[in-house]
């Protein structure tokens, strides 16, 4: 069975434990992985898949390796290689038996390169095809030997990486800086898992550096709509535009003003409102905790604009 796997845009990104600005890591060290599915494969239907991928969340995170939600430069997927069924006349319904090779490989988006992989035998029966290969995944240990050396060798493939390479990622979030592509800036740096280069220390400022030259950007703009919803006395309305603002962006002194001229025409369930929002400008904790939500909505906005990947197998 041949792969191809065709790759729109995958970035890596880890956002678990951001802290500190200053002594704590922006980011965890520990490794993402995002788990994706064939798109063509026909021996897997769609019962088939939920379980596979329920049995890759199991197997990764037994081993110290976390399955992400958003699209990752780490990609791990399954093969199913199907080389031996037969049908039993069992009576009153005949039953399918299969046999087959599980596999699961981990590939760089970005690259194509294959970071490793690793395969197992499996069996299964049913009263159909699918049925006997939705047996057969059932009864695959995700306790194996195999998998822990398979994604230990990973593991330490994905930090070399990092650790040979971590001077290219802040050249190219440089790039997308310069170019006031913010967004894509941060996601670039927030690819690189703390703790296991010698960039820590630069990473962690330009990601705050990024984080403010985003937040610039886009203030005035919300600013301009939140005085619009002042000037219309859809005070609630204003008070979560403003919360949007960021109290490390250039307009955080203009966006104070206007919650002080709000919080004269409120009511008590809007003051409530207005003190969260007023609070993140004026508690350090409650500012990088602030910054801490706003960095990952930034990584989601941008994934969630960017097209799908599709993983086809070609026989």
């Amino acid at each position: 069975m041949k792969i191809k796997i065709t790759f729109i845009f995958l970035y890596l990104i880890s956002l678990q434990s951001i802290k500190s600005q200053e002594s704590e890591e922006l980011l965890s060290s520990r490794i993402n992985l995002s788990i994706v599915m064939p798109q063509n494969e026909e021996k897997i239907n769609a019962a088939n898949f939920a379980k596979i991928k329920s049995k890759i969340k199991q197997i990764i995170s037994k081993n110290g390796v976390a399955s992400t939600g958003y699209y990752s430069d780490f990609l791990i997927y399954p093969s199913i290689e199907i080389y031996d069924e037969e049908t039993i006349d069992a009576g009153l319904q005949p039953i399918h038996i299969i046999s087959g090779d599980f596999t699961l490989f981990v590939k760089q988006a970005s690259t194509n390169k294959e970071f490793g992989s690793v395969s197992i035998n499996f069996k299964g029966s049913g009263s159909n095809k699918y049925k006997a290969i939705k047996n057969g995944i059932s009864k695959i240990n995700t306790n194996r030997r195999e998998y822990e050396t398979f994604l230990k060798k990973v593991k330490s493939k994905i930090v070399t990486h990092y650790q040979n390479n971590c001077s290219l990622y802040i050249s190219e979030a440089n790039k997308y800086n310069a170019s006031k592509k913010y967004d894509q800036a941060l996601v670039q740096l927030l690819s690189i898992p703390a703790g296991i280069t010698n960039c820590n220390s630069k990473i962690n400022s330009r990601i705050i550096q990024y984080y403010k030259n985003y937040t610039n950007s886009v203030c005035e703009q919300k600013l301009l709509r939140a005085n619009g919803y002042y000037s219309e006395k859809q005070y609630s309305k204003a008070i979560i535009s403003l919360q949007s603002i960021s109290p490390e962006s250039k307009c955080k002194t203009n966006a104070f003003s206007l919650m002080k001229k709000i919080e004269k025409n409120i009511n008590n369930k809007q003051k409530q409102e207005l003190d969260i929002a007023k609070k993140i400008y004026t508690d350090k904790v409650a500012m990088e905790k602030s910054r801490i939500a706003a960095i990952k909505e930034i990584a989601l906005a941008y994934y969630k604009n960017q097209p799908d990947t599709k993983i086809n197998i070609i026989k």
